[in-house]
């Protein structure tokens, strides 16, 4: 993982503009929370260009070291805040 923290650290960097290198010392940032996002954002992001998913999906699962079908559920699961509640009897 540390391969991929660095990755996701220099990401963070870009995208935003923030060292989080000391936000992971500290803890404050779980390194499978941001590489999730930073999947997500990317894949849009590629989405955009045209790209067909199988090959975005496969070029992000070699960069990230995911499979491709939990990119799928990154991408495709409504997160459960958003999630509608059944209505109780």
């Amino acid at each position: 993982m540390d391969g991929i923290k660095d990755l996701i650290i220099s990401e963070l960097n870009q995208i935003t503009g923030i060292d989080a290198g000391k936000l992971f010392d500290m803890g404050l940032i779980p390194a499978n929370h941001a590489r999730n996002w930073i999947v997500r954002k990317k894949y849009f992001e590629m989405a955009k260009t045209g790209r067909t998913y199988f090959d975005i999906k496969l070029e992000l699962s070699v960069e990230y070291g995911l499979s491709m079908s939990m990119i799928e559920k990154l991408v495709y699961r409504r997160p459960h805040h958003l999630t509608p509640k059944s209505p109780t009897p």
